[in-house]
């Protein structure tokens, strides 16, 4: 597989789906992290993050910010409370101001949730939680925060995954979805919504994982462009790599290093 992905990846790779640009470029670093999920987005000389990998990750983090000018973060978007995606917000909350923190309402009890409400209590936080769907509009993108319908939740029994936020961004006619961890009922919930899932690019669900809903998923968001956060240890599936491949989908792997993505409102640039 990792031959067909090798052919699969471009280093630099450009799609255009409108005419001149207008907007202000969007900058987003999906970082590579492992089986973890960190992005960190660039625009007007603000920042804001969507989740924020493992402990280990932060460093890496921080590091990269402040290479780019970040000294503060105007939000930060947790999916859900797994340590692949919250981990590094302790460290990084100390570091850096950050005006807005919005939860799932979907607590779960584990030692890095815990590390995250005592960093919130310490940098002086009250978190948002998302109960219902959000709008926010950070440097003229309107992002739409979807949260896990509250039967979701009760059922969730201790594994969150499909209590992720999902993340819809807009940046002029360039849309991107962030699909946290969800499974197939999830999945299945959002196909029944009667959201546009139609976006251009994927963060593909769950680290590539398989599920049976996927390829209706896949049909309903008619991506072109993707990224996988995964790692050697934890790739892809093999069938989700086909479905991608079958519906024309150009693929980024985070195992092979960190991924840049630039839209200027029309065309995305990307590049690892």
């Amino acid at each position: 597989m990792r031959k067909w992905v090798a052919a699969m990846l471009l280093l630099f790779f450009t799609v255009t789906l409108g005419t001149s640009a207008s907007a202000q470029e969007l900058k987003i670093k999906l970082f590579k992290a492992g089986k973890a999920d960190a992005f960190l987005f660039r625009m007007n000389g603000r920042a804001m993050l969507l989740d924020a990998g493992e402990a280990d990750d932060a460093e890496d983090i921080l590091a990269y910010a402040r290479a780019k000018g970040v000294d503060a973060l105007d939000m930060v978007i947790v999916s859900h409370y797994d340590k692949g995606h919250i981990g590094g917000l302790p460290d990084i909350l100390a570091a850096l101001p950050t005006a807005r923190v919005l939860l799932p309402d979907a607590y779960k009890n584990n030692d890095a949730s815990r590390a995250l409400y005592k960093a919130l209590m310490k940098a002086g936080i009250e978190p948002e939680y998302v109960r219902e769907t959000m709008d926010i509009s950070w440097q003229g993108i309107i992002m739409t925060i979807y949260p896990a319908p509250l039967d979701f939740i009760i059922a969730d029994e201790g594994d969150h995954d499909d209590a992720s936020l999902v993340v819809s961004v807009v940046h002029d006619a360039n849309k991107l979805l962030f699909t946290g961890d969800i499974a197939t009922p999830r999945m299945e919930q959002l196909l029944s919504s009667g959201i546009d899932l139609a976006h251009a690019f994927l963060k593909v669900p769950a680290h590539g994982r398989n599920t049976d809903a996927m390829p209706r998923f896949l049909d309903a968001v008619q991506p072109k462009l993707a990224v996988i956060t995964c790692s050697a240890k934890n790739p892809p599936s093999g069938a989700v790599m086909e479905a991608l491949n079958t519906r024309g989908v150009q693929v980024w792997l985070t195992m092979d290093g960190d991924v840049a993505l630039t839209s200027d409102g029309q065309n995305f640039r990307m590049k690892q």
